[in-house]
């Protein structure tokens, strides 16, 4: 399910966007689903608890900066798509310092609306998925992107997701054979962590972003931090390279 929340205390202008995706949406055809929220503190509990694809956020509601809530969702959330649809154009500049994929002004020209909801849904719908035996026989598709870590226990896989455990049966091995990516790594024989989704490292433990713990192997700790640190610098050095004023000559 693609889903897209809308943040604009204007509701009859969010009512009229969340229309126009609807239809964009229908257009492909891909299953969508919207939200509209009228202040960034239910949005944010909203992403608490659930997961979005996308975010439509005016750049500033009630004297709240919505790039500043933008920037600090990017601490825990480099992936989610964000739009700033926004009464002003003053702000466009600033704004593309936390990443969004577009800035529209309103009244939402269309085509413009539409160029942007197609770019993000090409690239939600080829995002790679692993497929696992489920526990009662039948079959599992998780979204890669949305693996934060995996946990074994004998024939049992717990694959913890960014809203949730998808419970199935295999092995680490099989599983690890199916990720691929390079975010993905061994940390303990019981766990796979998905690098992207660390916040930290302390003795014989990752510290994951929503707060959990994953074991790190005592006797591979050194290895397995110089890893980590490795991995964070190489993310850096990307999005270094996405600053304005970084781009290649």
């Amino acid at each position: 399910m693609f889903r897209i929340a809308i943040c604009d205390d204007m509701q009859p202008q969010a009512t009229e966007l969340a229309k126009m995706l609807t239809s964009l949406a229908g257009e492909i055809p891909m299953e969508c689903e919207i939200e509209t929220f009228r202040s960034f503190k239910l949005l944010q509990k909203a992403l608490s608890e659930n997961s979005y694809q996308l975010l439509f956020l005016e750049t500033r509601l009630s004297g709240i900066s919505g790039i500043d809530f933008a920037r600090r969702l990017r601490v825990v959330d480099e992936e989610i798509d964000i739009v700033f649809c926004s009464s002003e154009s003053e702000s466009a500049l600033a704004a593309y310092t936390v990443f969004p994929v577009g800035y529209l002004t309103k009244p939402v020209d269309g085509k413009k609306l539409r160029d942007v909801f197609r770019h993000v849904a090409d690239k939600y719908r080829q995002k790679p998925s692993i497929v696992l035996r489920g526990i009662d026989g039948g079959e599992r598709s998780i979204c890669v992107d949305d693996i934060l870590y995996i946990e074994v226990f004998g024939a049992e896989l717990d694959v913890h997701c960014k809203k949730g455990v998808v419970v199935c049966s295999g092995t680490l091995v099989e599983a690890s054979d199916l990720l691929s990516s390079s975010d993905f790594y061994r940390s303990h024989r019981s766990f796979i962590v998905n690098m992207r989704y660390v916040s930290g490292i302390e003795r014989y433990q990752f510290r994951m972003v929503n707060g959990d713990r994953v074991a790190v192997a005592k006797n591979r700790y050194a290895e397995v931090k110089a890893a980590f640190h490795a991995f964070t610098g190489a993310k850096r050095s990307k999005r270094v390279g996405k600053e304005p004023g970084n781009a290649p000559t």
